[in-house]
């Protein structure tokens, strides 16, 4: 049986409802927080309410509410115990978690890191893990490891700017063996919009399924020609930062969106928000949150005259389909 994998079980995907294909609950330090405190999510009393903002939103396109992919990897503050208590405290929640690598940058100081320090196929071998046994307790922040009964769901893999480091290309190649073996879908980072194609064309030689693939924070670089290479590739792309004008409007993704749709790409589009900040979400005190997609970006396309079933499958049907894994059991 086809199925999605969520902290609290697999799932059929159809049940996923609206997806938000690359967010943040929780995190509770780690490097991206010690680079910038915003970064710190750690409270389960504010992931609570802005969980709930994002499930009611859900709501109005979809009776099962929706799901927040937590995109936070390998020893970037995982706590699993907090993310579970977030998502049984939400009516019309669910929550996918991840496993995988951020970007060389959020380790700090990396030469000592147990990344460079291990082979390939034992970094594999605990990326497998965190998927079929349960993410550690601990974060693999190490040395021991407690399994929880929180499986992961998706694997990250993240590049710098405008380049990918040795230490991100080791994650890469075990992060490949890792949904090569287990059928789990690959969503990843790119800085800027930076190495999208490099990161698409990197795991195909890598023998990872096309349609186990898909390339975010893409929109950073608002250039369809560009990102239409990439989807010639049969890879999924992953638009989110959403609201972040200091950057670019919010014009340039609904731009791209309808692009893609014209080049007829509808199929492979997802949507996330990757609100991962104080200053990003709502119970924080921020004017936009979680709940971007549902809330803002759907009734935004309606009034633009997208097509309704295109709308639909942005909001839900594609991410239902691309986190479906590709392997029983």
């Amino acid at each position: 049986m086809a199925f999605a994998r969520t902290i609290f079980g697999d799932v059929d995907p159809s049940t996923l409802g609206v997806v938000d294909c690359h967010d943040h609950l929780i995190r509770v330090g780690a490097g991206e927080v010690y680079i910038d405190g915003d970064h710190q999510l750690d409270s389960v009393e504010k992931a609570i309410e802005e969980g709930g903002y994002f499930a009611e939103a859900s709501k109005k396109w979809s009776p099962n509410g929706g799901t927040v992919v937590d995109m936070c990897p390998i020893n970037c503050g995982r706590d699993l115990n907090k993310l579970a208590e977030v998502t049984k405290a939400v009516d019309g929640l669910q929550v996918i978690a991840a496993t995988g690598f951020h970007r060389e940058h959020v380790y700090l100081e990396t030469q000592s890191h147990w990344i460079n320090r291990y082979d390939v196929d034992k970094v594999a071998e605990l990326v497998i893990a965190d998927i079929r046994e349960g993410i550690d307790k601990n974060d693999y922040s190490g040395p021991i490891v407690e399994r929880t009964p929180y499986k992961a769901g998706v694997i990250k893999v993240g590049t710098a700017y405008g380049k990918i480091t040795k230490f991100e290309r080791k994650c890469m190649e075990a992060a490949a063996i890792a949904a090569i073996e287990t059928g789990c879908p690959i969503n990843t980072h790119t800085t800027y919009g930076t190495c999208g194609l490099e990161q698409a064309e990197g795991f195909l030689e890598l023998g990872v399924p096309a349609n186990q693939i898909a390339i975010g924070h893409i929109q950073r670089n608002a250039d369809v020609y560009y990102l239409e290479q990439i989807l010639k590739l049969g890879v999924y792309l992953e638009i989110d930062g959403t609201n972040r004008i200091k950057y670019q409007p919010d014009s340039n993704r609904m731009m791209e969106l309808r692009a893609f749709y014209e080049d007829g790409f509808a199929d492979r589009i997802l949507l996330g928000t990757d609100s991962g900040k104080r200053g990003y979400q709502k119970a924080y005190g921020a004017t936009s949150g979680v709940d971007y997609n549902p809330a803002v970006d759907g009734p935004r396309m309606v009034d633009e005259g997208f097509d309704r079933e295109y709308i639909d499958k942005l909001l839900m049907k594609n991410a239902q389909e691309f986190f479906t894994f590709k392997k029983e059991g």
